[in-house]
């Protein structure tokens, strides 16, 4: 079976996503895609668009998304286990002291459980306010995606780890994750997440790595004797994760003060990926929610979308599609009406230009005539008064078409466009010639070629072409064989 899914981490200078495959128990990065969105003009619906115009993730594919830092709030609950039944039924009566969010706006999960001596439990539990979740829902509903899971980012990288650096998944072990604004510290004991910690962090200093140096060993340290009541034994592991990929020295600083084993996570570890793929390391939460939604069994985390119960797709609202109706049947009778303007407007225009050239072809075939009235009556009485002429040049003239024949034939020949005017004509028993000008050298060679192709001329020879220096016209005379009969 063959699934995939999208993950998309959105920060407020970033937008990064990925495409992962599942193929059985296999993973595989198919597409990466990064992007910094310092202006204000960098919409991350626009920029989710482009993932399927642009860059051919695919549309059919599953979409989940990670809520920011500062918007999850995590609370590790002491209760007995009534009151662990009501945390896990997420009963609002029994969180709404517990989380800086007004009642109503409560969107909670429950992370894991932990039973403590005496009757009692840890509940870790997560929670959003319903209308943050929303605005983020709504920058998807306007890319015309609709996500199957939102989690919390540090649940995404616990899941970047658990597939790329397995050995996670037993003893206890701590994740520091660096991103644009916070340290976060988790705590893990086989495969359970049992802490989480938001630690601000002020990136405005010039000394953010020795700040996080400083901080990360202490306030690991107190976050692990909350959860253990001990320091941090050598045996332990911690592994460290920074949105842009960028730790320098930090690996070292920490060996060096908490001594446990330290890993800088590899998303690529365990999971294919193309070359041009393998090199961005801050997808470690774009990885992770992708393999949250294909993976659930194998990957611990929550999906508020599960608790809120939000209508994702947006619900028909009947006036507001009226009035969209009317507006595009509105513009589709303006547009038609234009059209039909601009293809009057056009057939006009091409009417008189038809006109111009018959009237032009008139002049160049009759310039004797002055008294122009109906340029088509004209010239087809002309050619009537010609035909009585050839009828009785014709047979004298012994070739095989007549002085009619042949103007009718140099006529047809001359396209309007190559802008040709004939001055004299010349008509013999045997020959025709062809003087007169045009704009450019290429209409005349065009205009013998199509000469050429006339079935009664055989040779067609251009003479004496030159531009004339005063009126820049090209002069030309043409010397035309006609083809004598068989």
């Amino acid at each position: 079976m063959i699934k995939r899914c999208i993950g998309i981490d959105i920060g407020s200078s970033y937008l990064r996503a990925v495409q992962m495959l599942r193929r059985g128990e296999d993973f595989c990065i198919e597409k990466v895609f990064g992007m910094r969105t310092r202006r204000a003009t960098d919409s991350p619906a626009d920029i989710i668009r482009l993932l399927v115009r642009q860059y051919a993730f695919d549309h059919r594919a599953d979409v989940a998304f990670s809520m920011p830092y500062d918007t999850v709030f995590f609370r590790n609950l002491e209760t007995d286990s009534i009151g662990a039944e009501r945390i896990r039924s997420l009963d609002s009566s029994a969180l709404e002291h517990d989380f800086p969010i007004q009642p109503d706006e409560i969107v909670a999960q429950v992370c894991s459980y932990r039973r403590l001596p005496g009757e009692k439990y840890s509940v870790l539990t997560a929670a959003v306010p319903k209308k943050l979740l929303h605005e983020r829902l709504s920058i998807f509903a306007g890319a015309r995606m609709y996500p199957a899971l939102a989690d919390a980012a540090i649940f995404a990288v616990h899941s970047t780890i658990a597939v790329n650096h397995p050995e996670i998944m037993t003893g206890q072990a701590i994740i520091a994750c660096v991103n644009e604004s916070h340290l976060t510290l988790a705590v893990t004991q086989n495969n359970d997440i049992l802490i989480v910690r938001n630690i601000p962090i002020d990136r405005n200093t010039d000394s953010v790595q020795e700040r996080i140096a400083d901080v990360l060993p202490h306030e690991a340290q107190i976050t692990w004797r909350k959860i253990f009541g001990e320091e941090i034994d050598q045996n332990s592991k911690i592994y460290l994760v920074s949105e842009d990929g960028a730790l320098g020295g930090l690996e070292t600083l920490v060996k060096e003060n908490l001594h446990c084993q330290t890993t800088i996570v590899n998303p690529y570890a365990k999971v294919k990926s193309p070359p041009n793929c393998n090199g961005d390391v801050g997808i470690c939460v774009a990885e992770g929610l992708a393999l949250r939604a294909l993976a659930p069994e194998a990957t611990v985390g929550v999906n508020f979308l599960d608790a809120d119960n939000a209508d994702i797709k947006p619900t028909l609202n009947m006036r507001r599609e009226f009035v969209i109706f009317a507006v595009l049947a509105v513009a589709i009778a303006v547009a038609s009406l234009v059209g039909l303007f601009i293809r009057l407007s056009h057939l006009e225009t091409k009417h008189s230009q038809i006109r111009n050239e018959i009237r032009d072809v008139f002049q160049q075939v009759l310039p004797e005539e002055k008294n122009i009235v109906n340029p088509l009556v004209q010239l087809d009485q002309k050619l009537q008064s010609l035909r009585e002429y050839h009828t009785l040049l014709g047979p004298v003239s012994g070739v095989g078409a007549g002085p009619v024949e042949i103007l009718h034939a140099i006529s047809k020949s001359i396209p309007p466009e190559l802008n040709i005017k004939i001055d004299n004509m010349l008509i013999t028993a045997s020959s025709v010639r062809l003087s007169g000008n045009s704009q450019s050298f290429e209409s005349i060679y065009n205009w013998q070629r199509l000469l050429e192709k006339t079935s009664l001329f055989s040779i067609v020879d251009v003479q004496d072409i030159r531009r004339q220096t005063r009126s820049g016209l090209v002069h030309f005379t043409i010397l035309v064989t006609l083809k004598t009969p068989e």
